[in-house]
């Protein structure tokens, strides 16, 4: 696949957003569907996270993501989308996406261009409203991670992405074993949660947007 081609295919899709149909996909088993209008009523911590696309040295689509460090917190020692919280200093909610991505992947923001912003997704644990967004990187990324947020980038073929389906693994929540939908990374790392449901729309729209 091109990533010239699929930009144009991205910014050419207006079809409705596929939401929280496909969302749910990933979603935990305790967890339920928020109204996102009364949340944001509720003034939720807002944050913005980036699926950055990119061809790598081979010529793959790609996009990264990273794992937490382990810190004093609900999202510690995660895999998560490069993002983080609004700051009174951002512009817009995708100025938020761009600055933290640059933060925490080290990359050249004046290559990232964004496309798509996707479904909005309550997380309640941290009380965040996140706006998942759709960036293209034109050229091969020098990734530098932030050491004091980032323990690592993995990159994440993008075909593969496409034809993978979820499957479940058992979480243990203090001695509580649950069933969770969940991407195989490989050596047992699991992808999962709120990054995992962004990227079950993530990956509908890009179907949708090859279709047309």
């Amino acid at each position: 696949m091109d990533l010239e081609i699929l930009k144009e295919l991205i910014l050419q899709n207006n079809d409705s957003l596929p939401g929280w149909e496909f969302q749910q996909l990933a979603s935990p088993p305790y967890r339920t569907k928020y109204d996102l209008e009364e949340v944001k009523k509720s003034n939720p911590r807002v944050a913005a996270v980036m699926i950055l696309i990119y061809e790598n040295e081979e010529g793959d689509l790609e996009f990264p993501i990273i794992l937490r460090v382990v810190y004093d917190g609900v999202h510690s020692n995660q895999l998560s989308l490069p993002g983080g919280q609004f700051e009174d200093l951002d512009v817009s909610i995708d100025e938020t996406a761009i600055r933290e991505t640059v933060e925490e992947l080290g990359v050249d923001e004046t290559k990232i261009e964004v496309l798509k912003q996707l479904t909005e997704l309550y997380v309640p644990p941290s009380n965040f409203l996140i706006y998942p967004f759709i960036g293209y990187y034109p050229g091969i990324p020098d990734f530098i991670p932030q050491e004091d947020e980032v323990q690592y980038i993995i990159p994440i073929n993008l075909e593969a992405f496409l034809e993978a389906e979820i499957g479940t693994f058992d979480y243990d929540f203090s001695g509580n074993v649950v069933e969770m939908p969940g991407y195989d990374i490989g050596e047992e790392v699991y992808l999962w949660g709120a990054t995992a449901m962004i990227l079950e729309e993530f990956k509908e729209f890009i179907k949708k947007s090859i279709t047309l």
